[in-house]
């Protein structure tokens, strides 16, 4: 009976045993905020990590945000950051299919650091380059890059990816064709605006008045001789104007331009996902 007992134990010992290592084998690391140049606070990736959770069990879409100092020129970006979310796939991070990336190096090609944007299978189709056009166009993101300011940024950068996500998941992503509505004008805002057209008026008023009051003195004194001559018996007998030589300049009106169009940045990486890109320097 004892050995039954003793062998029981030994059992139940071994299958603990083999359930943590199986549990440690296929376990997942979620970390998804790599900051290899200690460019932020360790209280700042905690709270850029947490962010990225609550995306991740709202919207069933990962984001991944990964500062390094990487000696490649801009122009390799692309490739570079296709290759490093698709081996993040497959690797102990796991990283979703549906995904984002914001990768900033810390590296100056001779034109500046770099920053470059990369989403993912359906992160390619919502983060296409009219998100890359909104990101420089309508938000502080650049600048607080310029400013050194890191962590505002990527909470910028977080804010509108939720934003996108928020919309695509109704069906009706953002785009050049449904472009993201802008926001009312502040009280604050409104009231300086009227404070300032309030002065131009009065200042244009008052300019106005003094015209008027000038044009009613008629009584102004005479400076030229040909002021006094009488037009009705003056006749002058000929008269023509010559012109020598004639010169016409031609300005081409300029035509606005944008870096590209929705859906175009999608390409394939070696890895077989979809991937769109686009970024800039700070």
């Amino acid at each position: 009976m004892r050995r039954r007992h003793l062998l029981l134990a030994l059992c139940l010992v071994l299958l603990f045993a083999f359930t943590a290592v199986a549990s440690a084998a296929g376990s997942v690391d979620n970390t998804r905020v790599f900051d290899e140049t200690d460019d932020l606070s360790d209280s700042q990736e905690e709270k850029l990590q947490e962010r990225i959770e609550d995306i991740q069990d709202k919207y069933d879409f990962d984001v991944v945000i990964r500062i390094a100092y990487v000696e490649i020129p801009y122009e390799s970006l692309e490739a570079f950051t296709d290759d490093y979310y698709d081996s993040g796939i497959s690797s102990k991070y796991a990283f979703g299919d549906d995904g984002f990336l914001v990768f900033l190096n810390m590296y100056d090609d001779g034109g500046g650091r770099a920053y470059w944007l990369n989403g993912c299978d359906k992160g390619a189709e919502w983060f296409d380059n009219y998100f890359f056009d909104y990101i420089k166009d309508r938000t502080s993101f650049q600048t607080k890059l310029k400013n050194n300011d890191y962590y505002e940024a990527l909470d910028i950068m977080l804010d509108n990816v939720e934003k996108f996500l928020k919309q695509a998941k109704t069906g009706e992503p953002y785009g050049y064709d449904n472009p993201v509505p802008k926001e009312p004008m502040s009280k604050k805002t409104f009231s300086v605006l009227a404070i300032i057209e309030a002065l131009v008026g009065l200042l244009f008023g008052k300019g106005y008045a003094s015209k008027l009051r000038a044009s009613m003195n008629t009584a102004v004194i005479r400076t030229e001789a040909t002021e006094y001559i009488d037009k009705s018996t003056f006749n002058l007998a000929n008269s023509s104007d010559m012109f020598l030589y004639s010169n016409v300049t031609r300005t081409p009106i300029p035509t606005e331009t944008r870096s590209g169009g929705g859906g175009s940045s999608i390409h394939m990486s070696s890895g077989g996902h979809s991937h769109s890109g686009g970024g800039g320097r700070f």
